[in-house]
This record gives C-alpha cells, structure tokens and sequence, in this order.
C-alpha cells in the first residue's frame, strides 16, 4: 500500500462494520462523548484548573445514565447473539472484546503511569496490579470493560445452566441493587450489583423492542418532545438530592437510557449528525485510546502558558481525545496490531443453547 493509499485508509474513518442497526451507533456515539467529556472535566480539575459551575452540573445530569445504557443496549443483543453463537463462543467472544483488551491495557496503562507518576494525577505503585481483578474502578475508564464481561458471563450462566426465567431474572437484579452495600470496596462485585438489572431489562425488552410498531414509536419526535420535560424534572431532582434511593436512581438512569435512545433513533431515521454513528463504531477504542492521548494533550496545554479557559480547553480535549484515537486505532490496524484491541481465542459453537 502506498502512502497515499495509506493516509487515505487512516483518516477516511470509513465504518469496518456494514449491516448494523444505525441507531445503535448513534446511542453509542452520544454516550462515548458524554464519557470522554467526563474524564478530561475531572482530568484537568486534578490539574489544578478552577472548575466551571455549569459544566460541573452538565457532567451530574450526563453522568447517571450513561453507562446503564451501554449495559442495557448489550442486553438488547444478548438473545440474537447467544442464539446464533451458542453458550461457548458467545463466552469466548466476550474474553477476546471485554476481558482481553481489559487486562492488557490495564497492564499497559498502570505501567505507564507507574514509570511516570511525577506527571499523572493518580499515584501508583506495584501493589495496583492487584487492583485489576479485585477494584476495577481504580483503573480509571477501563472499569467499564471487566464489568460487562462479568455481568455478560453471569447473565450467561444463570440463563443458560441454571435456566432462570425473566421474572426471576429481573427479581435477581433488583436484589442485587439492595445488596450493593455488602460488596464493600470490592468494586468488581459491586459493578455486577450495580449493572445486572440494566442488562437484564435490555435482554427481557427485546422481543417487544424490536417489533416494527415500537420501533415506529421510538422514532417519533413528538413522544420524544413529551419526554424531554420528564427528563428535565428528573435529572434536577437526581442534582438536588444526589443521595437517592437506589432503585429510584435506576428507574431515573433508564429514563434518560430512553431518551438518548429515541434521539438515536430520530438521528438514524433523517441520517442527521452522521459523524455520531461513526464516533458509535469506534467507541470501544475510543473508551480504550482517548485517556492517554487526553493526558498528553492537557500537559501540553497547561505548559504552553496560553491562558485558555477551560470551557475551551475541554472542547479542544475531547475533540482531539476522540479523533486522535480514532486515528491511532486505524494506524494500529495498518501496523497489523489488532491484537491490542481483540483477542486471539478462536470461537466454535458450545453446548450452552438460549432457552426460549
């Protein structure tokens, strides 16, 4: 390949994927924004940068419904998926997108900050390695990654062994939230506590979410619009009185989940913002690229002695954040690096089958 023909592969961002639903990706690609804007907020407040009370609040209402979409939108697929892999290559599946890039970067990442802990917000040290596999959360972003395997291989078992049916699968994730407190500082458990019942949701709604007149609903603006001063009262309320009752906490985290949801699938429907279902089919190296890169940045920046507000430098940052991880993924994949990305285990169909 020429360079032409090479700078035209790196930067084209052209989607690896056809045949995918569009709104997914576009769901994707609103939340990986609200994620990246997260972490260069707080990044550049551990750096010493006064905070902007606006933002701050914007990160509060971005914050709590997140992530409970990505664990409900990867319950929507789990039937399809596990039907068409079987129990053993959905499992090794998820070792080789969650597990696998989890721990390698984990390792990649507390190394680093290891070597040069003079220059990161987060002191680290050997005994951090342990943290991996029993405090996920002290990884910074990678959390996210071991706790969908987790709560995937959970879901996995308990459907497919132990052959639990919906009702007693939603009952388990609602006592998992009552037991959160008993997990302590043991954040792996805690995560599954946490996420269960979003993934359950998205598995037990999937037969009636993918019916033609509930996606004709979804889709509508006008129901879209009334739910929006829904929102609004809600995530005021979540800002008001941040020590909610768990329970009322998830029941509000789907609320928003459901709003970015029906915007995503508006977007799809008059393929507007096309740039979002692009940001949605790179998400996971987004997830996995941007903080290094945001790190790198932000020193440069708060060294140049510019003077830049923050309001502007965390524009700059997540934008870049997020095109230049795009860009070194594609360059990685150029280098036939893949392998930092998936792992190598190859998949076959189990025994494990869907229980209808």
């Amino acid at each position: 390949m020429r360079i032409p023909e090479k700078l035209n592969y790196i930067f084209s961002f052209r989607p690896e994927a056809a045949g995918r639903y569009a709104w997914v990706d576009y769901a994707k690609g609103i939340a990986i924004i609200f994620v990246v804007y997260r972490h260069v907020l707080y990044g550049l407040l551990y750096s010493g940068v006064p905070a902007n009370p606006l933002m701050m609040d914007a990160n509060e209402i971005l914050y709590g419904f997140r992530m409970p979409l990505f664990f409900f939108l990867s319950g929507l697929f789990f039937g399809t998926s596990l039907q068409k892999r079987g129990g053993r290559s959905f499992l090794v599946s998820k070792v080789n997108t969650l597990l696998y890039p989890y721990m390698l970067w984990c390792f990649i990442q507390l190394t680093l900050q290891i070597i040069f802990s003079d220059y990161t917000n987060f002191k680290r040290g050997v005994g951090n390695y342990i943290d991996i596999l029993i405090h996920p959360r002290g990884m910074l972003q990678q959390w996210y990654l071991f706790a969908l395997f987790n709560v995937s291989a959970l879901y996995l078992f308990n459907h497919a062994v132990l052959k639990l049916k919906a009702p007693v699968q939603i009952l388990l994730g609602l006592a998992f939230l009552a037991m959160i407190p008993l997990a302590g500082t043991i954040s792996t458990i805690s995560d599954v506590m946490l996420f269960y019942i979003f993934f359950c949701l998205g598995h037990v709604s999937a037969p009636w979410f993918f019916r033609e007149s509930t996606q004709q609903q979804l889709a509508s603006g006008y129901k879209a619009l009334l739910l929006l001063p829904v929102f609004i009262v809600a995530q005021y309320y979540c800002m008001r009185y941040p020590e909610m009752n768990i329970y009322l906490y998830s029941g509000l985290a789907m609320l928003g989940a459901l709003l970015v949801i029906m915007l995503s699938f508006l977007l799809a429907k008059y393929r507007l913002l096309g740039f979002l279902q692009t940001l949605g089919n790179y998400s996971l190296y987004i997830y996995l690229l941007h903080l290094g890169i945001v790190f790198l940045l932000r020193q440069l920046l708060l060294r140049s002695g510019l003077g830049i507000s923050m309001p502007v430098m965390t524009l700059l940052l997540v934008t870049a954040g997020i095109m230049f991880s795009i860009i070194l993924y594609r360059i990685c994949l150029l280098l036939h690096l893949e392998f930092l990305f998936k792992g190598p285990f190859k998949t076959r169909r189990g025994t494990l089958q869907p229980i209808q």
